[in-house]
């Protein structure tokens, strides 16, 4: 009998094996490892991640994978590259962000108190620990960030006529608002609010990543 010579995958097939292969070296895992994890035949996904022969990797394979590696389905597909990080963010790395935006003067920065549940020390009995605590509602003071949608403008009061023309000069030349920080706060209440729906179930993990992806990438500044 003749042999048949297995031909090379190529176009989405192997874009799909290219993503899994680079998941599973970002994760420090091997074949073996990601069958176990998901639940995959360790033969079956072996098939479907050789890059020569007939198995194709199928849409519950897909669906596996995507969950595991917590990547929507159109990434594997190579339709799309967000990710999600798959963890938080150590303290340092999120004060190196704030000391961008601050000295960047991208945000504004206010002092607010925040109403929480708090947990005060209390006058219980010190021999057996009782009341130690007590429950109470405090305000506690807090730096707010945010995005102001406008221009800083400077008191006009006492100033002349010609001062005051200059600024009205500035604002019909430049505008009252900050195009860039006015696109951040649409984007800010545009993902939240189909973040909520994500949370609640509503909208599946790929569709929310993805519609966040086309968003940012429709982004004009």
């Amino acid at each position: 009998m003749e042999k048949v010579e297995k031909k090379a995958k190529e176009g989405i097939q192997l874009t799909i094996i290219e993503k899994i292969e680079a998941l599973m070296e970002d994760n420090k895992i091997n074949q073996a490892t990601l069958a176990r994890e998901t639940g995959i035949a360790p033969a079956q996904l072996s098939k479907c991640l050789n890059r020569k022969g007939n198995n194709y990797v199928g849409i519950d394979t897909l669906l596996r994978i995507s969950d595991y590696f917590k990547v929507p389905v159109d990434h594997l597909l190579g339709r799309s590259t967000i990710r999600l990080p798959e963890k938080s963010l150590s303290n340092a790395d999120i004060c190196r962000h704030l000391v961008n935006l601050i000295e960047t003067n991208t945000v504004n920065i206010i002092n607010a108190a925040v109403e929480e549940d708090t947990y005060q020390p209390g006058k219980g009995n010190a021999e057996d620990q009782t009341d130690q605590y007590r429950y109470e509602k405090k305000k506690n003071p807090y730096k707010m960030f945010f995005f102001s949608n406008f221009r800083p403008l400077p008191d006009m009061k006492g100033m002349n006529k010609g001062e005051k023309k200059k600024i009205e000069t500035e604002l019909n030349a430049n505008g009252l608002y900050y195009p860039k920080r006015v696109e951040i706060n649409a984007f800010i209440e545009y993902y939240l609010k189909l973040r909520d729906l994500y949370k609640k179930n509503d909208l599946p993990r790929a569709f929310f990543e993805q519609a966040i992806e086309d968003r940012l990438n429709q982004m004009r500044y």
